[in-house]
């Protein structure tokens, strides 16, 4: 099972990295896309700080620059490569007690707490990529299936 996390987080890096590359085709930010990226980053940010038990920012939603987002996801790229590598089965099973951003308490495993921070991801960069529509010639493919076609080459 660690190695199936270990390649949807390449496929995440894949994913995000081909967005990353279309948002700076666009010879001006459009806003609600880089609040979308933003917000992927900080999430992804906020969870490891979950199962990692380390310190979390205080939002999701904060804004960022597309140059903050490039180096935000370059941190979270090796922050979770080095999670993933030296998670166990046992790891995965584990149950994490945590507070959400209000406050309130909850308890997942971190099997779910992981594919949950990959859907999420998947589900704001289908938004970028919406609102790309039009702005850029070509729309990058992000669905899994092409990123397992590519490293299957």
């Amino acid at each position: 099972m660690k190695e199936h996390f270990q390649l949807l987080f390449q496929y995440e890096k894949w994913a995000t990295d081909r967005v990353l590359a279309a948002m700076k085709q666009l010879p001006v930010q459009d806003e609600k896309c880089l609040e979308w990226m933003a917000h992927i980053l900080l999430a992804q940010l906020i969870w490891y700080s979950r199962v990692a038990n380390t310190a979390s920012p205080s939002t999701a939603w904060e804004k960022k620059t597309l140059a903050e987002c490039v180096r935000m996801f370059e941190v979270n790229t090796i922050l979770w490569a080095e999670y993933c590598k030296q998670l166990t089965d046992t790891e995965l099973q584990k149950t994490i007690a945590y507070k959400n951003i209000k406050g309130d308490a909850f308890e997942e495993k971190v099997k779910d707490i992981l594919t949950h921070v990959i859907n999420h991801s998947t589900y704001h960069r289908g938004q970028i990529i919406a609102a790309l529509k039009g702005k850029l010639p070509t729309l990058p493919s992000t669905d899994y299936i092409f990123f397992f076609r590519e490293k299957q080459l």
